[in-house]
């Protein structure tokens, strides 16, 4: 059976409390929680993992992963090792809720480092974050998400570069075409991202302007070849979840939609 999940992002603020039961309703049988869902302040030892394991068990739901919210473009040797702290902690906490992935970034452009750094910046905090995967059996998914890490040639370096099978990729299917990518070059970058990709973030929409916007649509309603996708993902083996991510002011009636719109297309 294919595995539908949603990403617990733009979902009308509603808290874990009441974003599970409206997946068990939904017929959705995985989520992606987001580092505050269940680490509200990276500062604190105090988390709620027991709190959402148990609710996550009562309402027959599992995690995908969690986004860890990381950042390695940091001006400072003692910013960009705190990035690493919290993939580790995170590390822990998600083997905790019973499974082993997190979604991770590479970073965000900073006013105070300069673009020339970037590119190694993010090599070596994703390379050393690999290390701590390593050694707790945790997978990392690298979204194509942002100004940086929405060059899929700089990702396939970095795959290249980490060379850790704990380490792969989030594929966006919109984020690409944000970031400026005719239409008619996504499959072929989803061909060479297939090969890498851990989870996935199905999105759909319609780039609006030059200056990095785009009008979010219900699946099957943008410009993204989505039914290909899945068709190119599955040729080379790929198993994991189909992770709805739905960015319209709508909120939760569009992600209804396009849970509707996936069930009748996987």
């Amino acid at each position: 059976m294919e595995k539908i999940g949603v990403i617990k992002y733009n979902v009308s603020g509603l808290p874990v409390e009441d974003f599970f039961p409206w997946c068990q309703d939904n017929g959705v049988k995985y989520t992606e929680l987001m580092r505050a869902d269940i680490w509200k302040d990276v500062g604190s030892t105090e988390n709620d993992v027991t709190k959402v394991s148990a609710l996550l068990s009562k309402y027959d739901l599992k995690v995908s992963q969690v986004a860890a919210g990381n950042d390695f473009i940091k001006a400072t040797p003692e910013e960009f090792d705190e990035q690493l702290r919290i993939i580790s902690e995170l590390c822990k906490m998600v083997k905790d809720l019973g499974f082993n992935q997190l979604r991770v970034d590479g970073g965000w452009p900073k006013e105070d480092v300069e673009e020339k750094f970037y590119r190694d910046l993010v090599i070596d905090g994703l390379k050393k974050a690999a290390e701590i995967a390593n050694k707790e059996e945790v997978y990392l998914a690298l979204d194509n998400h942002g100004k940086v890490t929405n060059d899929y040639l700089l990702q396939l370096d970095v795959f290249k570069q980490v060379d850790s099978k704990y380490f792969g990729a989030n594929l966006d299917t919109m984020n690409y075409r944000w970031y400026g990518y005719p239409v008619e070059q996504l499959k072929d970058i989803y061909r060479e991202i297939a090969p890498y990709t851990l989870h996935t973030h199905l999105k759909d929409g319609i780039k609006a302007d030059i200056d990095f916007k785009y009008s979010a649509r219900v699946l099957g309603e943008g410009e993204i070849p989505l039914v290909e996708t899945m068709q190119i993902l599955r040729e080379v083996g790929y198993k994991g979840v189909w992770c709805i991510e739905y960015e319209g002011k709508d909120g939760i009636e569009g992600y209804k939609k396009c849970v509707d719109w996936l069930k009748n297309n996987v």
